[in-house]
């Protein structure tokens, strides 16, 4: 048949096709998997409802076009179409996003997850039994996991079949199987039909993503005040330093919320454990506060440990200048624990200082200019060392923070008094050439005085 003809036969099948009104009800009877592969006879003008779901997920409009298609397709329109890929003739917008995702490129079709026959030209054939249609909330983790959790069907992906498992092992799967439906279920995180795999930066579960997948939920705030929660970790994480280097500045090695509260298993982290995840990236500070006094008072006190002075999800930048704010709050004034508090700040901060100091006169220095590139690695070097005290600064033991402050003091001192020689022996130079100059102008003025009187006892 000619493009012409095709087109006209169309044409001619949907000016003759049932109103939608008329329509829509049998294509509900069909959805509901009439046995005989038959259409039920109009009884109603509206539909009857979608399957069981809750208010916060809404079926898309694709899933909606059968509403509006006709009841069967005619020979025309599945003409070129692929074997098993006639849902998308109806679907065509669900069939669009999930060409874009990681399950097609995979060999996965529609009825993989909704079931039915993806070659039927006909409603009621394609959605007959065995035909889930849309998942319930309450099945889409064993739906997704009937795949997921199989090792045979891992393995060549090299992707672990234990999710399932830690997801009912989660907060979120606790409440699930509790018959709590708005907490977060597969396709909440990773999408419906266009899933994309974590190393694409489209992917909802993408590493600078995520904090905005969590706080799709964790960042309502009508939500959260259903379960007794006022606080906002979305914005709290935002404005910490670990959101900050994540978000603004591109770090990805900076954690976002699953590397905390763990991704399948998502479940916050006990009062004896914070330091456990902290430690994970911060391993040196962690191995200090183990030793110090701080671990076994505040396991005892029921204080979530790093969280009880940095705060967990408003991380704030650690400055000597917070150390009294911070300690205050457990410790009296006066107190032996204060004062300690104090030597660390005037131990840290006379290293700070004198940096500081060779810094503006190495710069002094470039300026004039002098050859300087070795000062500046010292100075580096320097830094280190001051840096390296405040990780030690939790075991709280003076003798162990006093040899990195004062190693860091000693460079910068070094590189001030040895630039100073510098800076001194050029001005001596310059007293040197300007003496040297100075003979030479009162010599050439000597021997031309000399030679005009010679000049003039001539002419006589």
């Amino acid at each position: 048949m000619s493009g012409g003809p095709r087109w006209l036969a169309m044409a001619t099948a949907l000016l003759l096709a049932p109103p939608v009104a008329a329509v829509a009800p049998r294509l509900a009877a069909a959805q509901q998997g009439d046995s005989l592969g038959t259409v039920a006879p109009a009884r109603a003008t509206t539909p009857p409802a979608p399957p069981e779901s809750t208010a916060r997920v809404a079926v898309p409009p694709a899933h909606q076009a059968a509403a509006t298609a006709p009841h069967s397709i005619t020979p025309e329109q599945a003409a070129g179409v692929k074997p098993g890929a006639m849902c998308g003739i109806c679907h065509s917008a669900v069939r669009v996003e999930f060409d874009r995702g990681v399950h097609k490129l995979e060999g996965l079709a529609c009825t993989s997850c909704h079931g039915g026959d993806a070659n039927a030209t006909t409603v009621a054939a394609a959605h007959r039994a065995p035909f889930r249609g849309v998942p319930r909330r309450r099945d889409i983790p064993a739906l997704c996991a009937s795949c997921h959790s199989q090792v045979s069907r891992m393995r060549p992906y090299n992707l672990p079949s234990d999710q399932y498992a830690l997801y009912q092992t989660s907060q979120h799967g606790i409440r699930l199987a509790k018959g709590d439906e708005k907490v977060a279920v597969c396709t909440d995180c990773h999408g419906v039909h266009e899933i994309r795999p974590p190393s694409d930066p489209r992917s909802s579960v993408f590493t600078r993503n995520i904090p905005a997948t969590c706080g799709k939920c964790h960042g309502d705030p009508k939500l959260m005040h259903l379960y007794g929660r006022k606080d906002n970790p979305l914005v709290e994480y935002t404005t910490g330093i670990h959101g900050k280097a994540l978000l603004e500045q591109g770090n990805n090695a900076a954690p976002e919320c699953t590397r905390c509260h763990g991704s399948h298993s998502a479940t916050p982290p006990g009062v004896g454990d914070v330091e456990k995840v902290c430690g994970q990236c911060h391993s040196k500070v962690r191995s200090y506060f183990i030793a110090g006094p701080h671990k076994e008072a505040m396991d005892a006190a029921g204080l979530p440990e790093c969280a009880a002075c940095h705060q967990n999800h408003k991380i704030l930048p650690v400055t000597i200048a917070t150390l009294d704010r911070v300690c205050i709050e457990c410790h009296e004034q006066g107190s032996d624990e204060i004062k300690l508090a104090g030597t660390f700040k005037s131990m840290v901060t006379r290293a700070s200082d004198e940096i500081d100091r060779a810094e503006k006169l190495v710069h002094e220095a470039e300026r004039i200019p002098l050859y300087v590139d070795d000062y500046k690695s010292r100075l580096i070097d320097a830094h280190t060392a001051l840096l390296e005290a405040y990780p030690v600064m939790h075991a709280l033991d003076a003798s162990l923070v006093e040899p990195h402050t004062r190693r860091a003091w000693s460079i910068a001192s070094q590189v001030r008094t040895e630039i100073h020689t510098k800076l001194a022996g050029r001005v001596w130079r310059y007293v040197g050439l300007a003496l040297l100059w100075f003979y030479l102008l009162v010599t050439a003025a000597v021997v031309m005085r000399a030679r005009r009187r010679a000049a003039a006892e001539s002419r006589r």
